[in-house]
């Protein structure tokens, strides 16, 4: 028998409960913010993410692009939908300072750049398996 998933914090829906929500025609802006806050709270940005873009909180997602930018975070930034090649430049060079390689290529590839993209590529493959370091 496996264990018993965590139980979630209080006014955090589960996974369907969720679901149900951002299917909801009419779910005001007011409850988007609520639990889009809650989940920050929790630092579960994607979920957060969700709420802000249901509720059309632009000045939310603009501070979860800071963030993803901040944290060298392509998978975040590519949820947030269309970004032009300089902000995914930013954000390759930030995710390769902080040593996200994978990140790091899929955010130059996005940019275009076929040089940074190479570069990383060749980093990527000169590390060795865990055993191998």
């Amino acid at each position: 028998m496996s264990p018993a998933a965590p139980a979630l914090p209080k006014g955090i829906p589960d996974c369907l409960k969720k679901r149900q929500l951002l299917n909801d025609k009419v779910l005001s802006p007011e409850l988007c913010r609520e639990y889009s806050r809650k989940f920050l709270e929790l630092g579960w940005r994607e979920d957060a993410l969700e709420f802000f873009k249901k509720g059309g909180m632009a000045d939310e997602l603009e501070k979860l692009k800071a963030y993803a930018l901040e944290t060298g975070d392509a998978f975040l930034l590519g949820r947030l939908g269309h970004q032009e090649p300089e902000d995914w430049r930013r954000l390759g060079e930030r995710a390769l300072d902080l040593g996200k390689l994978h990140f790091a290529r899929r955010a130059f590839e996005l940019a275009g750049d076929d040089d940074k993209t190479a570069l990383v590529t060749g980093l990527i493959a000169g590390q060795g398996a865990p055993e191998d370091n």
